[in-house]
């Protein structure tokens, strides 16, 4: 962070509302202006509710992408501050805390966990799980290690799963995939399509794509010229039907539009008469 970090700071941020709010509310603990120049760092709108999240690095933001896809996430927290980290867990004799205190003040930094997620269940009932997200080179760092451990030993104490991520446990070709469809979610905001254009359009995209054999660029290319839209509309289209999953495909493949439009899974939708596609597969 810049500049040291001291009492005053952690007040102001308090203050600010930093690690504070739940959904639409929260405010991460680090936010990226509060350094100096981060060149893979990323504000990207959650697809749940109106909030920018900051991420650090690009593993950051490649594992969001994948509890964006997830329907059992309701929220995530992203840099979610232990404050009470002291009183949960207490003094810790075999590390030396000094460490994790700000050399000038001498003020102990504020211990975060990348990721604080709120989880539905199978039983309906919502838990709280915590990743630390860190890239797989740093575990070499004996100072690393050993914040890690505390953050461990703190939601231990909670009764609260804790896990460490690195780029090793993230399948990559999936989180680029969704990264690659995550724009297209809101097309009503960044296009000159209203609600109504957008699922006009989308239910005559997907009678197109039914048990179409040919290849998903051929149909969304001549849907722009049959119905006189701009040259790209009918790919952003056919990214939004898969961020709503509306329709399905292989997420764990790289999304080739070369391939058969068969290989698309269409959701059966009630469409208020307009259009009832039935899947007999």
């Amino acid at each position: 962070m810049r500049n040291e970090w001291d009492a005053e700071k952690l007040q102001r941020f308090i203050k600010e509302g930093r690690g504070q709010g739940e959904y639409e509310s929260y405010k991460g603990f680090t936010q990226i202006h509060d350094f100096g120049s981060l060149g893979r760092s990323s504000r990207i709108r959650t697809w749940r509710f109106n909030r920018i999240l900051h991420l650090l690095s690009d593993i950051e933001t490649r594992f969001f992408y994948l509890t964006e896809f997830d329907d059992s996430i309701l929220q995530v927290k992203e840099h979610f501050p232990l404050y009470d980290f002291e009183s949960v867990v207490g003094e810790q004799e075999d590390i030396d805390i000094r460490k994790f205190k700000d050399e000038k003040s001498g003020f102990p930094y504020i211990l975060t966990t990348t990721f604080l997620i709120t989880v539905k269940g199978n039983d309906g009932n919502t838990y709280d799980v915590a990743r630390s997200v860190k890239a797989s080179h740093e575990l070499e760092k004996k100072t690393v290690i050993e914040r890690f451990e505390l953050i461990r030993r703190y939601f231990g104490k909670r009764g609260i799963d804790w896990g460490l991520v690195t780029q090793k446990e993230i399948p990559l070709v999936k989180a680029k995939n969704i990264e690659w469809i995550h724009p297209a979610r809101f097309l009503e905001e960044t296009t000159d399509f209203s609600k109504d254009d957008i699922s006009h359009l989308t239910r005559i995209l997907m009678e197109r794509f039914y048990k179409n054999t040919k290849a998903i660029r051929e149909i969304t290319s001549s849907f722009d010229a049959q119905l006189n839209l701009e040259a790209g509309s009918g790919l952003l289209l056919f990214k939004h039907l898969l961020a709503t999953k509306l329709i399905k495909i292989d997420m764990n493949k790289k999304i080739d539009l070369n391939q058969s439009a068969e290989t698309l899974e269409i959701v059966p939708q009630n469409m208020k008469g307009e259009l009832k596609i039935a899947i007999d597969r």
